[in-house]
């Protein structure tokens, strides 16, 4: 027998959460909370949790596999009655079966791009529509969506983040308290489930009223201009994009006062939601928080590292100094080096051993197939149908449909020695037109930056955004070049991405002089890498040609050399 879930109303602390959960649970028109924390944090354990006291759920509570396949995730073609009656069905996938309840997605920074485009389109229209395998196919797909990540693993593409009704970003800076009430709780549930669950029936059963209660006020509840003209004011100093965040704000502000039992949303409401629906929307600094906790679009994104104080050139004593790109150069696709296909090996995946491809080892046919290549049922059932037993011997794959992703990575050396003969603005300029190319193309773009004693991601590993300048001028330039910590740092980066990933393309640009004390080791890069030489002095040293060699790289000669020639 499986053991009860742990009780929603046993979990010590993490407040924030419970609130943001409930109110998703209240009103669906919020489509749901991503929840951006470090392991342990409770996330999943709430989330199951609120499945367990939603009547209207009726404990549907669906998980998505990190390596779901899309037939998987939106359904497919019903084996079972297509072999025995030749009847041409749907067989509903993940999105189905969550109707009416819950899907939850763990690490939802980590989902593959198909799948993610295929929830958006789901979670904006509420109807899952399937056109594949000559099915034509639709059914409502309206659910709670969870996601939970933890941002030391990568950033949530913005589009998706901004599908999620609310955020939270978990605190466990627990005190000893706490933390042995914590403790408790868990050991007492790990030792007897079900007693632990029977004690704190009554408090699941009250929650459940409550929210119960709070879902028929909801219509009741009065939002007057004030709080309406408020809650747009403060979105547009938060800098937000689109109305989304307008809209997600005052359907939280009503179901909290709905929670609260109250029928006129007060500003006690809007302010209690505020941080729930800014914080990975937020594009400037207005004063509620901290920007950028989940994905966010402003400033300088992903983690920062302070470099090794004994490590890195001191060259220069002149104080850091901002300086903008003039303009994004044209760059010239021909210019950059081809991006190198990583983990090409891992993407086999062998069925059974000694078994042969597309085979598995009971002699029946396997869905293993090649990367990126769909089975195309009515080829396969059509070749079983010739044969005696009619049934698939082997499948037929349909010819991949999508390029390999591409990832541009460009370390941007910002140290003082860069600083002269507008080097580094030349330099800044050459990569705002490879952000801009990588936009066009599709593609997507790192910037990590280092000078001083200071290394960020000021994007962090995403789809290309439209713009880079304004994160580009907000990075002082000047100081040492801790270019040993900042290679480590992004090597490690993109061999866990290519990891989670395989077959992801790769091209790393490193813009520097070369000018560091720094003694580089011999790396064996994940994917091309050429260096981009900023040295505009009047008797070159050539150090950035020798380092290119070091790395086993290219040379470019300089920053206009990836520009189109005028």
């Amino acid at each position: 027998m499986p053991r009860a879930d742990f009780p929603f109303a046993a979990v010590v602390g993490q407040e924030r959460l419970k609130t943001a959960l409930l109110l998703a649970a209240i009103e669906p028109g919020l489509a749901g909370v991503l929840i951006s924390g470090p392991r342990g944090s409770a996330k999943s354990t709430l989330a199951r949790a609120l499945a367990a006291i939603d009547r209207r759920a009726d404990g549907r509570f669906v998980t998505l596999p990190l390596g779901a396949t899309e037939e998987q995730v939106v359904g497919t073609l019903d084996l079972e009655r297509a072999l025995g009656t030749g009847e041409v069905a749907h067989q509903p996938g993940v999105i189905g079966r969550a109707h009416g309840g819950y899907l939850y997605i763990d690490e939802v920074n980590l989902l593959a791009d198909a799948l993610v485009d295929v929830l958006l389109d789901v979670a904006a229209s509420g109807v899952n529509r399937i056109e594949r395998d000559g099915i034509s196919h639709e059914h409502a797909a309206e659910f709670v969506l969870m996601g939970t990540m933890n941002p030391d693993e990568g950033d949530l593409r913005p589009q998706f983040a901004d599908r999620f009704g609310l955020c939270v970003v978990l605190n466990t800076d627990y005190d000893a308290e706490t933390r042995r009430r914590i403790v408790d709780q868990r050991l007492a549930y790990t030792r007897d489930p079900e007693g632990f669950a029977a004690e704190h029936a009554p408090a699941q059963a009250a929650l459940a009223e409550r929210l119960e209660a709070a879902r028929a006020r909801l219509p009741q509840v009065d939002c007057n201009d004030e709080i309406k003209n408020a809650i747009a004011e403060r979105c547009l100093a938060a800098g937000v994009e689109g109305v989304r965040a307008d809209i997600h704000w005052r359907q939280a502000a009503v179901a909290h006062a709905a929670w609260q039992a109250r029928e006129h949303v007060t500003a006690e409401d809007v302010d209690a939601v505020a941080e729930f629906v800014l914080c990975h929307r937020r594009n400037v600094d207005d004063g509620e928080g901290s920007g950028g906790a989940a994905g966010g679009q402003g400033g300088a994104e992903g983690s920062s590292e302070r470099a090794d104080s004994g490590q890195g050139d001191t060259w220069g004593g002149l104080p850091p100094r901002r300086i903008a790109p003039q303009r994004a150069v044209t760059t010239d696709p021909a210019a950059l080096p081809n991006a190198d296909p990583v983990g090409r090996a891992a993407q086999t995946a062998v069925a059974g051993r000694g078994a042969g491809p597309g085979r598995d080892p009971r002699g029946g046919a396997s869905l293993a197939g090649p990367a990126g290549r769909r089975v195309d049922w009515f080829r396969t059932l059509g070749d079983a149908a010739r044969t005696a037993h009619r049934r698939p011997r082997r499948l037929v794959h349909r010819p991949a449909s999508t390029r390999p992703a591409t990832l541009n990575c460009i370390l941007l050396d910002t140290s003082a020695s860069t600083l002269g003969q507008a080097a580094q603005d030349e330099a800044r300029s050459a990569v705002a037109g490879i952000a801009r190319h990588a936009w066009r193309a599709r593609e997507r773009l790192a910037i990590l930056a280092f000078g001083g004693d200071r290394i960020d991601w000021l994007i962090a590993p995403k789809r290309a955004p439209k713009q880079c300048e304004r994160a580009l001028a907000e990075w002082p330039a000047g100081g040492g070049t801790p270019l040993r910590a900042a290679l480590r740092i992004a090597e490690e980066r993109l061999r866990r991405l290519v990891r989670r990933e395989p077959g992801l393309r790769t091209r790393t640009l490193l813009f520097t002089d070369g000018r560091c004390r720094d003694d580089i080791p011999e790396l064996c890069w994940p994917g091309a890498l050429a260096v981009v030489d900023t040295e505009r002095a009047r008797v070159p040293l050539g150090r950035a040609r020798r380092l290119a060699n070091r790395l086993g790289g290219g040379y470019i000669a300089s920053p206009r050399a990836l520009a189109v020639s005028s």
